[in-house]
């Protein structure tokens, strides 16, 4: 490869964006505080340690911290992005300790964004290479899958998005070319 084209083959390389439904967290009707610091469950801790074990969180450019008999965990992450809700910061917890990364907020994940305005920030992510690992709610998933599936995408497994599950955009050049279902692990 020649140095003038050096930069063309890094931005023509496939980035996976990793999104994260927050774990169960304290039913709404059940929490007399504010809504953005509802806390995570038992179930819903369970479930954030259990996100850790989707990704390679051995030493960097070390061994895989997983059994060799299990799936070829997802890379390390390098990045963590989350809503401010506190049980979005909570899901990411336990992987920001495996990876010894810290956790930062976007306005864009949180509860009730225009989904169009998270796809736009996702890409640019992607972009900037590396392994983002993004937590947000429901709702802005679900509009994300939305306009995926109105550009002709084929989402690969099935369509939904469970409390503690993980969608995986690969994108190339800033477009996503697919996206797949991990479930959450059952706890």
């Amino acid at each position: 490869m020649t140095p003038e084209n050096s930069g063309e083959a890094d931005s023509m390389a496939a980035v996976a964006v990793y999104i994260v439904r927050h774990a169960h967290a304290q039913p709404r009707d059940s929490w007399a505080g504010s809504d953005k610091q509802r806390p995570l469950t038992d179930r819903g801790a369970k479930e954030a340690r259990a996100i850790v074990d989707h990704f390679d969180t051995g030493p960097p450019g070390g061994a895989l911290s997983h059994d060799l008999g299990a799936a070829q965990p997802e890379p390390r992450p390098t990045l963590l992005v989350s809503s401010s809700a506190e049980r979005c910061l909570a899901t990411l917890r336990p992987l920001a300790a495996a990876c010894g990364l810290p956790v930062g907020t976007a306005d864009f994940l949180a509860e009730g964004s225009d989904a169009c305005s998270a796809l736009v920030q996702l890409k640019d992510l992607a972009a900037g290479g590396g392994v983002p690992v993004l937590c947000t709610h429901g709702d802005v998933i679900w509009g994300i899958l939305e306009l995926l599936e109105k550009t002709g995408m084929h989402l690969t497994g099935p369509l939904d998005v469970k409390k503690g599950s993980i969608w995986v955009l690969e994108t190339v050049s800033g477009a996503v070319e697919s996206a797949r279902y991990i479930p959450p692990d059952k706890v």
